[in-house]
């Protein structure tokens, strides 16, 4: 089956085994960062609250810096198919606690969530890996229509 193993090929070559690339581990760095800066700041223990200084202060940038070591370790799929096996476990927690800790401020935040509590990892075996979000929704018009007589 010589198509199939052409087409193995090319896979290989524009996905290579490891991380090889010095674009791919600065990304990989840069994730992991974000994660400990993240996770260091965290207090697992203690639930947002507008009572509390951590819970006004820290607990939007912890979930801000958990949410961008997400993204960015996500960016690593342009590399691979998927995560490797050491970096998975990270992304999981990273995106779970910062939706977390945004579901729990959005009840007391005022105006936009703090971050896009609708991302999720790319799924690059899917059709279209990276579903695209629907449009805004359109303002009220700004001059509406006059009854008529």
């Amino acid at each position: 089956d010589k198509a199939a193993a052409e087409k193995k090929a090319a896979e290989e070559a524009r996905y290579p085994k490891e991380l090889e690339s010095d674009e791919a581990e600065a990304i990989r760095l840069c994730g992991l960062e974000l994660y400990e800066r993240g996770r260091a700041a965290d207090k697992p223990g203690q639930v947002p609250s507008p009572s509390v200084k951590w819970g006004v202060m820290d607990a939007p940038r912890v979930a801000m810096s958990l949410h961008a070591a997400a993204v960015v370790l996500d960016c690593l799929k342009l590399f691979m198919p998927q995560l490797p096996a050491d970096l998975l476990p990270f992304q999981r927690a990273a995106h779970r606690r910062s939706n977390d800790l945004a579901k729990h401020m959005q009840n007391y935040r005022v105006g936009e969530p703090i971050l896009p509590l609708e991302w999720k990892p790319a799924d690059m075996s899917a059709a279209v890996p990276v579903p695209c979000p629907p449009p805004p929704a359109l303002p009220p018009s700004a001059f509406p229509s006059a009854p008529r007589r």
